[in-house]
């Protein structure tokens, strides 16, 4: 089973992400995510040692806390400058995630990036499970 896929849009970007757990698939969310920013990796030309962050959010439902942990990535890489490529959940429930996110600073103007994704939408997004486990589609406003 393929982590994620990118999917066409007419004006967006998207992703389809899959896991054998709900946790696997945050995890592949967030790395096809940033496979969408910079798709062939990052060059990480000027990075510095790696750096790991925590994130904690609360949600109504599991939807909300997929849009929510990516937004939040998503915020930290364009406030930080930090390309993530390790992402590991260290909790997950319908109330919401705690979870760990570690990467490189990278010099955007130096570095390889592909796409300025603006927002995670709710466009669509349904967590599906079946026999080989959990999936979704994401779509990036870009």
């Amino acid at each position: 089973m393929k982590p994620f896929e990118f999917i066409n849009h007419t004006a967006d970007v998207g992703i389809k992400a899959r896991g054998s757990t709900l946790t696997e698939l945050f995890e592949n969310a967030a790395r096809g995510m940033f496979a969408v920013i910079a798709r062939e990796g990052c060059d990480a030309k000027g990075s510095k040692a790696e750096k790991s962050i925590e994130v904690c959010k609360n949600s109504d439902n599991f939807e909300e806390t997929l849009v929510g942990w990516l937004s939040e990535l998503l915020y930290i890489f364009n406030r930080e400058k930090i390309y993530f490529n390790d992402f590991k959940i260290l909790s997950l429930n319908d109330g919401g995630i705690k979870a760990e996110a570690t990467g490189v600073n990278i010099d955007l103007y130096q570095s390889s990036l592909y796409t300025e994704i603006k927002a995670v939408t709710f466009h669509n997004l349904k967590i599906e499970e079946d026999v080989d486990g959990f999936s979704c589609t994401i779509i990036f406003d870009v």
